[in-house]
């Protein structure tokens, strides 16, 4: 029996562990065709919920008595059926949880009338996603008015604020999450949740009920079930989902998303390891710019020290320290980019924290030792859980009025305040207790045309997906000195969730300067790498509340136009063109692209045409013959590939049917040249040196007959290189390894590849060619000075102008090979195109 003591305002509160476990142990397609809703799209209902702002309860109720739990926050009981049991999995070997004994401890746990478990999406591989939500029983007419209260708290900052203040909030239960076993191969977190649940559940000790009484508490079981059975950090995608969320490429991903936008909780805690010794966050600098780091920072500090004095209350004589990067390191773990799970909560004015427990299990072949480990990791992650849950009772308004504070400074439109806190600045180590402060513009524009405007509308969608407030004009409007179309849509940074709409839709930094090291990427931006235009409003300019509508999804935007023209043309420089033009070519359909990049199908495929322009959201014109000259068809159906995860997922994403290639699978005759259209090569994996010489005589015809060739980064160069297609070189100086970020670039405008590209493009690892020889068109290069917008990169003042795109032909085929990152993490979608033109050249 292992007991612990919970801090002061719960003293008395002790939760006992009898044992772990006795197992061995989006909107979702809700608007009519928007813009591209690809699988890869589609979130969970519960999103597409509009907030309910001020509804009084008895409308809520109402809506309960209409469709009992269907109130977004109301729990539900999902039914829970069990999984064949696999000897397999990873999780057996280390004396911990295997996945398919999730399912009866969850439907045990069902015998409570506390719990409620839900499924609230499937892994990449299909496997159940549970979350498990633990509270006192409430009647409906309670969740009405717990329901008009939380969402009152986003919706009107103002009004939560003088709703707390009457003390309406006293007794409403404030929302704490934990997320646990987002890498597949740091198992312990569900181990310790599940004995947690099991506690909460059915523990008669009336400190317990007391919490229950206080909170509402969401469990996600594992995040990550995929990689929990395989033993890998991926998951069935080969993605790290922790470097996901501001992308939400993943089905685990989207599927936590949803549950952080539900509940917008006060406290998130994110279970992982390990790293030797005990880490909680608060992390070093660089802090995201987007938060309102002194509210969250007074909270967090505190939260992390109670953690940490749970974690050492063991008494476990290998766990003896604690880390808090904040307190503790000067660089190294920074919370600047939004891909991590609780730096995305802290967006949604959560007090997030990673947890990484101490001691890897993995590799260690003594089973005594092995099990001694997850036993103690277990321990850990269960004390932080617990120690969050005792501070977040005893500092529940405290939270929740700081939480409303960030939303009212949101809708205030206020800049944002430096770190003032006595507490963390005493503690800070280094430049840790420093900020950037943030002046919001007043808004951000993003210009469309209510027909066509595929990225326009994808990048809206989005936004609301993400719980941002998204307007859209009714007529031509002016804001900031500009004029802008009917259908724009209209990012108001006058708003409680402002932090995450600037995230999505601002550049960054360069803080190249500010801080030595990096943790992982130091930019992202889908207003500069999503292919559509964005224009900020500058702070202090006013918009015309009467030209714009709140929207809760996108409109339609495809148009086929009326007749029976002999061709119908569009252009595919957007993810949803690409996909249109792929979809053709899979069902058949003869597909042309002319030289200015404008692509034509036969009027008789109108059927077709209609189901595209529905499903992918893009506009057809007529299109007569004379149009047509020169086209030259589009017909790549299958690609051939030595690529990583992400770029194969991107490429996926793409419409491209893909099949990776090795030289011993051409020689064993696996498959052959004849069997692709084009090669994508971004991996040393396939060494064309190897192939035999029967098809080494088959590379050769292929290219003669003119394949497509596509490299990127140096496994794509060193693929050219050996096979002796382009006369260039590449420089790839070690010292910029760490190093990535958005530049400006300049692109070739007669270069069927960039032609129509982006003037902004995306790098990590830089490189750029160098040695051009005869016949190597350089087709994008770096931009001039100051070509560096935002990210982390010594030295990039050196190479500005330099070619970082290529293309050529050699023994026929088209070879094309890119420095960039046009596919990196499935995130820069406004890149995509460059790399579908030139597979299909």
């Amino acid at each position: 029996m292992w007991t612990r003591s919970l801090p002061a305002g719960l003293a008395g509160l002790v939760l006992t562990v009898t044992a772990a476990l006795s197992a061995p142990a989006a909107p979702d397609d809700g608007a009519p065709a928007p813009a591209l809703r690809t699988p890869e799209d589609r979130t969970q209902a519960s999103e597409l919920t509009p907030s309910l702002g001020t509804t009084d309860a008895a409308t809520l109720l109402s809506a309960v008595a209409a469709a009992p739990g269907q109130l977004p926050g109301q729990p539900r009981d999902d039914v829970i059926v069990d999984v064949p049991e696999n000897p397999a999995d990873a999780s057996i070997p280390l004396n911990l949880t295997p996945y398919h004994a999730v399912a009866p401890a969850l439907r045990a746990l069902q015998d409570s009338d506390r719990v409620s478990v839900e499924i609230i999406g499937q892994s990449a591989l299909g496997r159940d996603l549970h979350l498990v939500v633990v509270t006192s029983p409430m009647s409906d007419a309670e969740w009405a008015e717990w329901q008009r209260l939380s969402d009152l708290r986003s919706a009107d900052p103002d009004a939560a604020i003088a709703a707390m203040e009457a003390g309406e909030y006293d007794d409403w239960k404030s929302p704490l999450f934990v997320n646990s076993n987002i890498h597949g191969n740091e198992w312990e977190g569900t181990d310790a949740t599940l004995q947690v649940l099991d506690e909460l559940a059915f523990s008669s000790d009336p400190e317990v009920t007391e919490l229950l009484d206080q909170h509402v508490i969401a469990m996600v079981v594992t995040n990550n079930p995929d990689g929990r059975v395989a033993g890998t950090r991926a998951n069935g995608n080969g993605f790290d989902i922790n470097r996901d969320y501001i992308t939400a490429s993943q089905p685990e991903s989207r599927a936590v998303r949803a549950q952080l936008i539900r509940y917008d909780p006060l406290t998130m805690l994110d279970e992982h390891g390990y790293t030797g010794t005990t880490l909680i966050e608060p992390t070093t600098g660089p802090h995201g710019e987007n938060y309102e780091y002194d509210l969250y920072i007074r909270q967090a500090i505190r939260n992390g020290l109670a953690m940490e004095e749970a974690v050492l209350a063991l008494g476990e004589p290998r766990v003896t320290e604690v880390n808090i990067p904040f307190r503790n390191q000067t660089d190294g773990w920074d919370d600047w980019p939004p891909i991590f799970t609780p730096m995305y909560a802290m967006l949604h004015g959560a007090v997030g924290h990673t947890v990484e427990i101490p001691l890897n299990p993995r590799g260690i072949a003594d089973p005594v030792l092995r099990h001694e480990n997850t036993r103690i990791n277990t321990a850990v992650a269960r004390a932080t859980i617990e120690a969050n849950f005792a501070w977040a009772y005893e500092n529940r308004m405290s939270l929740l009025a700081d939480q409303l504070e960030i939303f009212r400074r949101g809708e205030a439109g206020e800049s944002s305040r430096p770190i003032d806190d006595d507490l963390a600045l005493s503690l800070a180590l280094g430049d840790n207790g420093k900020t950037f402060l943030q002046d919001y513009p007043r808004a951000y524009v993003i210009p469309a045309e209510r027909r066509g405007d595929a990225a326009a509308a994808r990048l809206a969608q989005f936004l609301l997906d993400n719980d941002v407030e998204v307007h859209q004009a009714r007529r031509p409007f002016t804001a900031g000195g500009a004029t802008y179309p009917a259908g724009s849509y209209v990012v108001d940074l006058h708003q409680a969730k402002r932090g995450l709409a600037s995230t999505i839709l601002d550049v960054g930094r360069d803080v190249t300067t500010n801080f030595p090291t990096m943790y992982d990427i130091s930019a992202w931006s889908q207003a500069y790498l999503w292919g559509t235009d964005v224009a900020t409003v500058p702070a202090g300019s006013s918009l015309d509340a009467r030209a714009l509508s709140p929207i809760s999804a996108v409109a339609p935007t495809g148009y086929v136009p009326p007749g029976r023209p002999a061709h119908y043309g569009f252009t595919a420089g957007t993810l949803a063109g690409i996909r249109a033009v792929n979809a053709f070519v899979d069902a058949g359909v003869p597909v042309r692209r002319t030289a200015s990049g404008v692509f034509s199908v036969p009027g008789s495929a109108r059927s077709l045409v209609e189901d595209a322009a529905a499903t992918y959201g893009i506009a057809f014109s007529a299109v007569g013959a004379a149009a047509l000259r020169g086209a030259v068809p589009v017909d790549v159906a299958l690609v051939g590939t030595s690529a990583p995860a992400d770029e194969l997922h991107a490429l996926a994403r793409m419409g491209f049917a893909t099949t990776n290639v090795t030289a011993a699978g051409f020689n064993a005759g696996t498959y052959a040249f004849a069997d692709f259209d084009a090669l994508y090569v971004s991996t040393t994996g396939f060494d064309p040196r190897q192939l035999d010489a029967a098809r080494q005589a088959a590379f050769a015809a292929w290219r003669a007959a003119g394949g497509t060739i596509v490299g990127r980064g140096a496994g794509g160069w060193t693929f050219s290189d050996r096979a002796d297609l382009l006369a260039v070189g590449l420089v790839d100086p070690r010292e910029w390894n760490s190093a990535n970020g958005i530049v400006t670039v300049t692109n070739d405008p007669a270069s069927p590849v960039t032609g129509t590209a982006s003037p902004s493009s995306f790098v990590s690892n830089p490189q750029h060619f160098t040695g051009l020889g005869a016949g190597v068109r350089v087709d994008q290069s770096f931009g001039g000075e100051g070509f560096f917008l935002a990210g982390h990169w010594i030295g990039h003042e050196a190479v500005a102008g330099q070619p970082v795109v290529v293309s050529g032909v050699a023994g026929g085929a088209d070879v094309t090979l890119f420095a960039t990152e046009p596919l990196y993490r499935s995130h820069p979608e406004g890149l995509f195109p460059q790399v579908a033109n030139a597979l299909w050249q």
